[in-house]
């Protein structure tokens, strides 16, 4: 037993000696930090988007799954999702009176969508 334990020993300290290891810590900017968590807020507001169930509805309405929408926001790149994200913002709140320009942002998105997919 006591020759085991010399072996491993004899292993670990020649493993140390040979094996490069080697960590750096680095610094990150404030920017890359934030630019980090608005990219996962906006994917977040895309997937949110998608996933109501008024929009799912107008995505039927033009022949689409709600299962193969989800699918197609998940390949999107972070500038696709980006650009959907700041018009989800710029419509408007949802009074009565706006229902044709929201049901017309659904549809940009959808198309959008529908475009980046193929």
């Amino acid at each position: 037993m006591k020759l085991f334990y010399k072996l491993i020993s004899q292993l670990l300290i020649v493993s140390m000696v040979l094996l490069p290891f080697s960590a750096s810590a680095g610094m990150i900017g404030t920017d890359q930090a934030i630019a980090g968590a608005q990219a996962l807020a906006n994917r977040d507001k895309v997937r949110d988007f998608v996933s109501r169930t008024d929009v799912q509805k107008q995505f039927q309405a033009l022949g689409l799954d709600a299962s193969t929408a989800q699918a197609r926001v998940n390949a999107m790149t972070q500038d696709e999702i980006n650009r959907i994200a700041g018009n989800i913002d710029s419509l408007p709140a949802g009074a009565s009176s706006s229902a044709g320009w929201w049901a017309a942002g659904v549809i940009i998105v959808g198309l959008l969508v529908w475009y980046f997919y193929k």
